[in-house]
């Protein structure tokens, strides 16, 4: 099966595909985190005969029922199984906050104790990002920590 990739200008990227059984879908990954599902007509692949949209959590779900895997719960699980550690992912803000600034600016480590793990931007991963690195609007951003810290992390990263 092949998937076809559009970038959405400011709004997120596209993935369409032909089912098995001649259905065209697409999945519009929006820069907000949310998803739009959408069956277009068989015989006119420029019609949509209907979209969904889902939350994050709503994907998620769907994923876990479509047998994907989830990360977030895989997470979850970890973060009850180290007694003490909390791991979030924060999404940075269209303005404010370190958009547009570097981690050193920010002096997370120093100021929190919560540590920047990575960073997924677009549909790369970026881990072990160094003190020179700027965040920008949409940024999904890993934190680890205790929960106080990973809190007050978070709270810098968005404003």
């Amino acid at each position: 099966m092949e998937i076809f990739e559009t970038p959405l200008p400011g709004v997120g990227v596209r993935y369409e595909f032909t089912a098995e059984g001649g259905d065209h879908v697409g999945v519009i990954v929006r820069r907000d985190g949310k998803r739009d599902i959408a069956l277009y007509d068989r015989e006119d692949p420029d019609a949509c005969r209907g979209t969904v949209e889902l939350s994050e959590g709503d994907s998620g779900k769907l994923a876990e029922l479509l047998g994907g895997t989830n990360i977030t719960a895989r997470l979850e699980d970890l973060r009850h199984t180290i007694v003490g550690l909390a791991i979030e992912w924060v999404t940075m803000p269209d303005a404010g906050g370190l958009v547009g600034r570097s981690l050193a600016d920010g002096r997370i480590r120093s100021e929190t104790s919560a540590s920047v793990v990575a960073v997924i931007r677009d549909d790369q991963g970026i881990p072990g990002i160094q003190p020179s690195f700027v965040f920008e609007a949409g940024d999904t951003v890993l934190v680890m920590g205790s929960d106080e810290a990973v809190d007050r992390a978070a709270a810098i990263l968005t404003g």
